[in-house]
C-alpha cells in the first residue's frame, strides 16, 4: 500500500472517532478514484448548519488542481445533495465547508486546510466543545425525570451551587424591590408566563407599564466578560417585539466596564425612572420629618407616626403611579406651608385646617404631575423646600420641648 493510500486511511479512522456528532456521515470516494471527495458530513444545530466535504492531501502544500476538485465536488453536492441526505429545498438552510487534511501545515485562501496532527483537536473543537447546549439540555432533562443515579444527581448539584449562590444572590436583590411596589414583578425560570421566550436569568415587568427589564446574573467572570455579546444576541431574538424592552447583567463582581452592566445598588433607580414608577415607600421617604417616627402598613397604607408628636402620615397608592399623601401637622406648620406657598407662588397640594393633601402622578418619562408637571428632582426639591422646612423646625421643637420637661 501506497504512503498516500496509509495517509487517507489515518485520516479517515480518526474522523470515523467523531461520527457520531455529525448528523450525517458518508464515505464517498475510494482509495483509486479522486472524482469524489473522500467524504461527506453534515451538522444540524440550532446555530450551526453546515456540510463539509473532506479530502485527505498527504502532502504540505494544496495545489491549484487539488483547489478546482474541491470547486467541483461543491458544485456536485449543491447539485445533489442527496449525497448529504438532503431535499434540493433544504440546501439553502445549510453553508459549504471545503476541508483538506494535509500531512503538515497549509494555508488555503479558498477553502480550509488541517494537518493531520491537528485533526483531533480541530474536531473537537468544532464538533464536541460546541455541543456542550446539547449536552446540558440532556442532562437537564435527565434530571428533571429523576433518571440520574444518586451521585450523578449529588455531583451534578455540587457543581452548581456557583451558579445557585449568584443567582439567589441577584434574584433576592430583585425581590426585595418588587416587595416595595404594588405593580411590580419579577418572574424567574422558567419563564412560561412571558408572552415571549428569552433566554435570561429574571424578568422585572410592571402590570401598568409596556415595559420590561430583562435581568441575567452571572456566575463566573467568564460569563462578565462575554456579557456585550450576550446584549446582541437578546437584540436578535427581540427585534420583532413590539414592547419596550430594557437588558442588564447584574454586576456582583468587581469592576468591568459595560455599558450594559448595572450595580445591585442602581437596580431599583434604572427601573423606577425608565418605567416611570414610584413606590410607596420612597413617598413616605421623600416627605419623612426629621424626627423619629414608627411606621405602620394598613389597609394599603403606609402611615407614620411622630412618637414624640402629634404628627400622623398616610401614603396610599393603587398602582405606584398614582400615590396620595396626607399629613395631620401641629396648627404651627400647616399655617408654615401656607405662607410657603404664597412667598414661593408654588402649589403643593393643599392645606385645610390642620391637614395637609397632596395627590400627584408619575409620568411615563418619570416627571411628576400635580397641577403641573415637573421633574423628579425639582418635585424633591419642592418637597423639601416648602413642606420639609415647614414642618421640621415646629417638630423638632415640640420634641425639645417634651424632652426638657
Amino acid at each position: 500500500m501506497s504512503d498516500w493510500e496509509v495517509f487517507q486511511r489515518d485520516v479517515l479512522d480518526v474522523l470515523r472517532q467523531y461520527e457520531g456528532y455529525f448528523d450525517f456521515f458518508e464515505r464517498v470516494g475510494s482509495l483509486s478514484d479522486d472524482s469524489r471527495p473522500d467524504c461527506f458530513g453534515r451538522i444540524c444545530r440550532e446555530e450551526k448548519k453546515e456540510i463539509w466535504v473532506i479530502d485527505a492531501k498527504n502532502k504540505g502544500e494544496v495545489d491549484k488542481e487539488d483547489l478546482q476538485r474541491m470547486q467541483n465536488y461543491i458544485e456536485m453536492l449543491q447539485a445533489n445533495p442527496i449525497d448529504a441526505g438532503l431535499e434540493i429545498s433544504e440546501i439553502s438552510e445549510y453553508s459549504f465547508r471545503g476541508i483538506f487534511v494535509t500531512s503538515s501545515d497549509s494555508r488555503v485562501k479558498e477553502f480550509e486546510s488541517v494537518a493531520f496532527n491537528s485533526l483531533h483537536q480541530f474536531l473537537q473543537k468544532e464538533l464536541v466543545y460546541t455541543d456542550t447546549d446539547r449536552v446540558v439540555r440532556d442532562v437537564s432533562k435527565m434530571m428533571e425525570r429523576q433518571e440520574l443515579t444518586q451521585s450523578q444527581a449529588r455531583l451534578l448539584f455540587r457543581s452548581l451551587k456557583p451558579y445557585e449562590d449568584r443567582f439567589q444572590q441577584g434574584i433576592k436583590l430583585l425581590k426585595d424591590i418588587e416587595s416595595d411596589y404594588i405593580g411590580l414583578e419579577v418572574k424567574e425560570p422558567p419563564i412560561s408566563s412571558f408572552d415571549y421566550s428569552v433566554p435570561v436569568d429574571a424578568v422585572v415587568t410592571h402590570e401598568k407599564r409596556e415595559v420590561a427589564f430583562l435581568f441575567d446574573i452571572p456566575y463566573s467572570w467568564d460569563v462578565v466578560k462575554s456579557v456585550d455579546d450576550k446584549a446582541e444576541e437578546i437584540k436578535e431574538v427581540l427585534e420583532n417585539i413590539d414592547k419596550e424592552v430594557y437588558y442588564a447583567a447584574i454586576n456582583t463582581f468587581g469592576e468591568h466596564e459595560s455599558e450594559y452592566f448595572v450595580k445591585p445598588e442602581e437596580i431599583e433607580r434604572e427601573i423606577r425612572e425608565t418605567a416611570g414608577v414610584l413606590s410607596p415607600s420612597e413617598v413616605v421617604d421623600i416627605f419623612q420629618p426629621k424626627i423619629r417616627t414608627e411606621k405602620e402598613f394598613e389597609d394599603g397604607e403606609i402611615r407614620l407616626k411622630g412618637e414624640e408628636t402629634d404628627f400622623r402620615m398616610a401614603v396610599s397608592s393603587r398602582n405606584d403611579i398614582r400615590h396620595r399623601v396626607e399629613a395631620v401637622l401641629p396648627e404651627k406648620a400647616a399655617n408654615e406651608i401656607k405662607n410657603s406657598f404664597m412667598n414661593s407662588h408654588t402649589d403643593l397640594g393643599k392645606v385645610v385646617d390642620n391637614r395637609f393633601v397632596l395627590e400627584f402622578e408619575v409620568t411615563e418619562d418619570f416627571g411628576i404631575r400635580t397641577d403641573q408637571e415637573k421633574s423628579f428632582k425639582d418635585f424633591k426639591d419642592s418637597v423639601k423646600s416648602i413642606f420639609g422646612s415647614s414642618v421640621n423646625p415646629v417638630l423638632g421643637k415640640k420634641v425639645s420641648a417634651r424632652n426638657s420637661l
